[in-house]
């Protein structure tokens, strides 16, 4: 009973996050007597196994409510049209990471390793190991819930403690604290690189990359947020620049260590930064590395993302909204909106209709699937109708409504913005971290994850900097994440020039929501918002295309309640000590 009890009733189910090399393929263990795992090596690793296969990582095929993170921010808009995956004020728990049985398992780890019969370097760097991996799991439930209850050690229940195993929450900024202290506990004695039977295995700079981006969360709260609860929730405006001084020196060391660059492998800056996201090598910019196999450890992003006439069955769940493709610049900085009429308010007529996407930060390329984008050997036509003879739009019902005047056209291509029948509803697919070549069923995409790569250190640096008063310093950083995308790179920078270009540069990589929450914009950003579409017709007469800018084609805004900054504590009606979150 003592050994299988969790945490003082304030647990709750875990997630099972998988990384798949020699070692994390191991089986897993959980609960067996100590003779069998601290005196035998290779119980040791299936035990750190199976806290590597604990941790939480926001994945790209990770979804809540059958939704994805981006659907919930101003990235994009899901595609169907029925359920309710769509509004960030949908459920109060939509979030919900307590991972206090995680946390047990890992303290149980730090007790016992000490006394495990191996070699002390691999105690020492199990151990740091351990670290990390605490610290991750508390970052994921510190950006969840502010100020948490530290468990530091293992308790046990005798049957007759209940009262004794309570823990009050500790404020917002103990909690961030502890969570910087465990990282510079694992990077004294963490590995500077792993071999390539552990390459998925943390490093030193694994946990810069945590304590960096850790860091950054907790200085913008403090900057930008409000102290409730008696700091429960919020941290003191004057500890902003700790927080952020400690978010600029992590990402220093990664940056110092020479170990890390940049990926540029392709000419072709487009193709090149489409790679970076399914190159499977743990490659110059991979610092922690989610890693995926087919068939044992795969997942469905293909599946459920893929445009109509691409997909096996379902797809065509995220579409990106016309803001995010407009926020990506013009090649010579200029800014990225599309142009649909000319000077006088005509519209402008495009021979083809990726034309009026020539010119656009090649991050956009490898990002966006767009209308008459090449795709799997193939080009998405996509389009809302057709304008006839007579200037008469034809909207498409299905996909498989002719025109009228000429059934060799169907109304909206294969592809296109439909009144029944799901698509995008936005007039834009999702391309990055998706397979360019095969078409892919369920449980069938391999792609790993990057969790941490040097672009974000570049740019937390950056966003450390400008926080700090020194854009100077700033610059070089954003300037260099600009140079490998191919667009112009920019003589000074402000606050408002680093959080555009994580926007464009992380598109999709579920750091969106995080940074309009830390921010604490998100209520600003989404406050009974209408994301917009980009709207293409074919005009018949001409065979041009022609845009329109509009709502997106479900006519659903999006809300962010002050609230949902923080998530619902579990367990407060068991737990007195517990204090729930604000307006929860």
């Amino acid at each position: 009973m003592k050994r299988r009890f969790l945490y003082l009733l304030i647990a709750s189910a875990s997630v099972l996050n998988w990384s798949c090399n020699d070692f994390l393929d191991r089986e897993p263990l959980d609960v067996i007597s100590d003779d069998k795992v601290w005196g035998n090596p290779n119980a040791i690793q299936a035990y750190m196994a199976a806290m590597y296969d604990d941790v939480f990582v926001e994945h790209h095929d990770w979804q809540m409510n059958g939704g994805y993170l981006s659907h919930y921010t101003d990235e994009a808009m899901r595609g169907y049209s029925w359920g309710s995956a769509h509004n960030p004020t949908f459920g109060d728990n939509y979030l919900e990471k307590w991972e206090y049985n995680k946390i047990r398992k890992i303290n149980e780890f730090l007790e016992k390793i000490p006394s495990a019969k191996i070699d002390h370097s691999l105690i020492k760097q199990y151990t740091a190991e351990a670290y990390f991996l605490r610290a991750f799991n508390y970052f994921v439930m510190a950006k969840r819930y502010g100020g948490l209850p530290l468990v530091k050690e293992v308790q046990q229940y005798d049957g007759d403690n209940i009262n004794d195993l309570k823990i009050a929450r500790s404020t917002e900024d103990e909690t961030w604290s502890f969570i910087s202290e465990d990282l510079d506990r694992a990077i004294t004695d963490l590995p500077e690189s792993q071999d390539a039977a552990n390459q998925f295995r943390a490093t030193k700079y694994s946990a810069y990359a945590l304590k960096s981006r850790a860091m950054l969360y907790a200085g913008s709260i403090s900057r930008y947020g409000k102290v409730q609860l008696n700091g429960l929730v919020g941290i003191q405006e004057n500890k902003a620049n700790h927080y952020f001084q400690l978010a600029m020196n992590a990402s220093e060391e990664i940056i110092k260590s020479g170990r890390y660059a940049l990926y540029e492998r392709e000419t072709d800056k487009a193709e090149n930064f489409q790679k970076l996201f399914i190159d499977e090598s743990m490659h110059e910019e991979a610092l922690y590395v989610k890693a995926f196999s087919v068939p044992d450890k795969a997942h469905s992003f293909d599946y459920y993302n893929a445009a109509p006439s691409f997909k096996v069955d379902w797809g065509t769940s995220t579409g990106p909204t016309l803001e995010l493709v407009e926020e990506f610049e013009y090649t010579d900085g200029r800014a990225g909106t599309l142009k649909v009429k000319d000077d006088s308010g005509t519209p402008i007529q495009y021979n083809q209709a990726d034309d009026i996407f020539k010119d656009k930060d090649p991050r956009f390329f490898a990002t966006v699937l767009y209308p008459n984008s090449p795709w799997q050997n193939g080009v998405l036509e996509m389009r809302r109708g057709i304008i006839d003879a007579n200037n008469v739009k034809h909207e498409a019902s299905s996909f498989s409504e002719k025109f009228v005047h000429d059934p060799s056209y169907t109304v909206s291509g294969k592809d296109g913005l439909v009144v029944q029948g799901d698509c995008s509803r936005t007039g834009f697919y999702l391309k990055k971290y998706m397979d360019p070549v095969n078409r892919l069923d369920m449980n069938r995409s391999g792609q790993n994850f990057l969790v941490f790569r040097y672009a974000e250190t570049l740019l937390n640096y950056a966003e450390a900097a400008v926080e700090l008063g020194q854009a100077s310093k700033a610059l070089p950083k954003v300037n260099e994440v600009r140079k490998r995308a191919g667009i112009s790179e920019k003589s000074s920078v402000t606050l408002a020039d680093v959080r555009k270009e994580r926007r464009v540069e992380f598109a999709f990589e579920n750091t969106r929501y995080w940074d309009l929450v830390r921010w604490r914009t998100a209520t600003t950003v989404m406050n009974n918002t209408q994301f917009s579409a980009l709207i293409p017709w074919l005009d018949y007469r001409s065979k041009k295309y022609i845009f329109e800018k509009g709502q997106n084609t479900l006519n659903q805004a999006k809300t962010f309640l002050e609230k949902n900054y923080y998530q619902p504590i579990p367990g407060v009606n068991q737990n007195e000590l517990l204090v729930q979150n604000p307006g929860l």
